[in-house]
């Protein structure tokens, strides 16, 4: 049974009478899964326990994402403790820099300029505009290529032309698109 279940019945939060608050949001973090914490807590409850987020960085230092989740879902806002962690991977570092940070991350703009998708995504939606220095990256994928050229370059990317045409359904799209 998971803990937002003993939340909602009272008769079974007596388990949980003995233990102190930190000891009952200590041994949340510990033993239950993300997204059980997230819908245990809210942010108003760990702000007044601040070393909640303490055990929570020291339990999930190797998963990015669940960093992510709560500095969207809980804290609300950047979490510079976790930014660390959460820039190491491409995926993370996007979504935290366009969910969260709103806006440019420079920091984790290394990690991201390593992954073709989430470079487009970040030309796309973060830079809302050519990201010279990673167009390379892009031109590994056909179909990032292909999306780069429309939704950034919105026109023909002459350069990545020889990649997009190893795959067949983007390079029809392509030429489709541009009138080739």
């Amino acid at each position: 049974m998971s803990l937002s279940q003993y939340r909602l019945d009272e008769k079974l939060l007596t388990i949980f009478d003995h233990l102190t608050d930190e000891q009952k949001i200590e041994t949340a973090i510990q033993e239950y899964s993300i997204d059980d914490i997230l819908r245990i807590f809210t942010y108003y409850e760990l702000e007044q326990y601040p070393y909640a987020k303490n055990v929570f960085l020291e339990k999930y230092r190797n998963n990015p994402y669940a960093l992510f989740c709560y500095s969207r879902d809980m804290i609300c806002g950047r979490w510079l403790e976790a930014e660390p962690i959460i820039m190491t991977n491409a995926h993370c570092a996007y979504v935290y820099s366009r969910i969260v940070i709103r806006g440019r991350w420079p920091e984790a703009e290394l990690t991201i300029m390593t992954n073709a998708q989430y470079t487009c995504y970040y030309a796309c939606h973060i830079i809302k505009g050519r990201w010279p220095e990673v167009e390379p990256t892009i031109m590994t994928s056909p179909a990032y290529a292909y999306f780069y050229s429309r939704d950034v370059i919105k026109g023909r990317w002459p350069e990545a032309e020889p990649a997009i045409m190893k795959q067949y359904s983007y390079w029809r799209l392509y030429k489709n698109r541009f009138n080739l």
